[in-house]
């Protein structure tokens, strides 16, 4: 019986992330024949199929879903090894890093990045996505470098670095005559149309929550998948939105809207970075931490 190597794990996660051995030689940089004789080993080695196929793709097996996060653990730990005391190179070094967050906060901090790589990490590029119910799944996998946000199920398994504390504030049309030379009173704020963004994700649904618990009653009109276009549309009606303080001031500084303080008290909440344990050792990804922490932190 031969030793099975670092190649056909490789090989394994490949094919069953893509479905196929085609594109799983692709993504490896070998030819199919190479990539099918390798399977042939994997299916003598553990004595399974592992993959079947159906239609146009190759189904894994039961056995193949047990081994995944075996196989996905002994990827990243050989990559530890690989590493290990070697610094990562920010001015030479050429990847994508990939980061999950809410809408609410690329706005911001993605630009800061990008300000920040092109002085010091010219070929580093950014593949942002947002944050989701497979997030999870994804870091532990080595598929999602880092997550920015306020995220409390990334526990077990996850390290976390606060980066500051955020609150919601209300942005308004600079010129809405119900508000206007007006302090916005609680009466007013309920009486107001409203734009409300649907919770998914992560933070927003804080919002929902702390207000039915209060028993304040919103107008809502209108309601928007995300933040995004948020900032025109309150500039151009006169409905309002209330949204964190970090978007509302920079929706203040580049669509004009008036920013206001909730006429109640909602609790504040940290805004931190998330990354799995099996990068935690990673000198790309401490440099990766390193730097979002220097950039953000308050």
């Amino acid at each position: 019986m031969f030793d099975i190597d670092i190649r056909l794990l490789r090989l394994f996660n490949s094919i069953y992330e893509r479905g196929t051995i085609s594109e799983a030689a692709h993504e490896l940089n070998i030819r199919q024949p190479a990539a099918s004789s390798g399977l042939k080993k994997l299916r003598q080695y553990f004595d399974d199929q592992l993959f079947v196929r159906v239609g146009h793709k190759m189904q894994p097996t039961n056995t193949a879903r047990d081994m995944l996060p075996l196989v996905v653990e002994a990827i990243e730990k050989m990559r530890i090894v690989n590493e290990f005391s070697k610094g990562f190179d920010s001015l030479n070094a050429s990847r994508t890093f990939r980061i999950s967050m809410t809408d609410s906060h690329y706005l911001s901090v993605v630009p800061t990045l990008i300000s920040y790589f092109d002085k010091h990490a010219p070929s580093i590029k950014l593949d942002i996505v947002p944050i989701d119910n497979d997030t999870a799944l994804l870091m532990s996998k080595g598929e999602v470098d880092l997550v920015i946000g306020f995220v409390p199920q990334l526990q077990e398994r996850f390290y976390q670095q606060r980066f500051f504390d955020e609150h919601y504030v209300v942005i308004a049309n600079s010129e809405n005559t119900h508000i206007l030379n007006n302090d916005l009173s609680l009466e007013l704020y309920q009486s107001a149309e409203h734009i409300g963004i649907l919770p998914r994700g992560t933070g927003h649904y804080l919002i929902e929550y702390e207000i039915q618990k209060l028993n304040i009653e919103r107008n809502i009109v209108l309601r928007l998948p995300s933040h995004l276009g948020l900032g025109t549309i309150v500039q151009r009606t006169n409905l309002i939105a209330t949204v964190p303080e970090q978007m509302g001031r920079l929706l203040q500084e580049y669509v004009g809207v008036s920013l206001y303080p909730l006429p109640f008290e909602l609790p504040s909440w940290s805004i931190k970075q998330y990354w799995h344990e099996y990068a935690h050792h990673n000198a790309d990804n401490q440099w990766l931490r390193q730097t979002c922490f220097n950039l953000l932190q308050s």
